[in-house]
């Protein structure tokens, strides 16, 4: 039986290889970190490639017959939506596309994945509602639920890639995920899928086009991401809703999604980074959240303020206008010493 230590790290390996988010540690450049089997008789030659490293992570169904110390073996499915995985009798995971999401109940780790134009228009359409009402969708800010392959809705490729995730279908061809386009096959050398990764996505002028391309066509996803370039500030928004739900903190406002703390600056265009800090707020007190590290911090509503002036503004100058110059000192000083930048970001507008 599989110690809780051993678990949990495979479950991050899983998270990391759902999302194609940075989860696990570095990803290791000298093979995959993790990698996801359809059919076990693909894991022999895989075994045998550069991909596998001795922190690699290799899933494959049960009875797999590998080396239980090389392959951890699972029960169910990862590539069906509306389907059910499970390690041992500890960890269960079921998947969803994002068309049904709204109408699951939530029992469990769950990850919703869009599976074709269906569910993109649906996932763009709760991010277009959020960008100008403030109101997220609920399904998306459950702290046991995780939307899939982040890179190719607009969160970035950051460190995506081969040597991140690996998706072995059952005809043996490689992808970083199981919508993705194919990389290669089974045999194939890390270097020859980073290459074919790199050069699939230095020909599209929107975040990583590998990851959904077996199930978007890449003409339409470029031209809905590009519409908004704000789509990896909302993603950061909705993990920062959803951290703070783990600590039943709810019924939060974000800056720059429908509202602002401060009206005055509702004229004011909102950054396209998805870097910059977010600062959420409700009656009682604001949090700013900074999506690189993933840090919170907990603010009064008048720090809150002078907070949401030097984010929007980009400086102390222009923010003086909005708070008053003593308090945006003392905030601007915490948060520098605390290692997280206020001013001189985002540059880029979101419109």
């Amino acid at each position: 039986m599989m110690d809780k230590t051993e678990l949990r790290r495979i479950k991050r390996h899983l998270m990391s290889w759902s999302t194609g988010q940075f989860e696990v540690g570095p990803a290791n450049q000298d093979s995959c970190s993790t990698i996801v089997v359809a059919d076990p008789a693909h894991l022999a030659d895989l075994l045998d490639t550069d991909l596998v490293g001795d922190n690699t992570v290799v899933l494959a169904p049960e009875g797999h017959g590998a080396d239980p110390s090389r392959v951890v073996g699972f029960a169910g499915t990862l590539d069906e939506p509306n389907a059910e995985m499970s390690i041992g009798y500890d960890f269960f995971l079921q998947t969803q596309d994002y068309a049904t999401s709204p109408f699951m109940s939530v029992l469990g780790p769950t990850l919703v994945r869009v599976t074709g134009p269906d569910d993109l228009e649906l996932f763009l359409a709760d991010a277009d509602r959020a960008r100008e009402e403030g109101v997220f969708p609920d399904i998306a800010v459950v702290p046991a639920v995780r939307i899939a392959d982040l890179p190719g809705l607009g969160a970035g490729p950051g460190v995506d890639g081969p040597q991140l995730r690996l998706y072995v279908n059952a005809e043996g061809e490689i992808s970083t995920s199981i919508g993705g386009c194919s990389l290669g096959r089974v045999g194939d050398t890390l270097a020859s899928l980073r290459a074919n990764w790199d050069r699939r996505n230095a020909a599209s002028t929107a975040p990583c086009a590998v990851c959904l391309g077996a199930v978007l066509p890449e003409a339409d996803r470029t031209r809905e991401l590009l519409a908004r370039p704000w789509l990896g500030r909302y993603l950061a928004a909705v993990d920062g809703l959803r951290m703070l739900a783990t600590r039943e903190i709810v019924g939060l406002r974000v800056s720059g999604f429908g509202q602002r703390l401060n009206p005055a600056l509702d004229h004011h265009p909102d950054s396209a980074d998805a870097a910059t800090p977010l600062l959420f707020w409700n009656d009682e007190s604001g949090y700013v959240y900074e999506p690189a590290s993933g840090r919170t911090f907990q603010v009064n509503l008048a720090a809150a303020t002078a907070v949401e002036a030097l984010l929007v503004t980009g400086s102390a100058e222009q923010a003086s206008e909005y708070a008053s110059p003593r308090s945006l000192a003392a905030v601007d000083r915490f948060f520098t010493e605390s290692g997280v930048t206020l001013t001189g970001i985002g540059s880029e507008v979101a419109v």
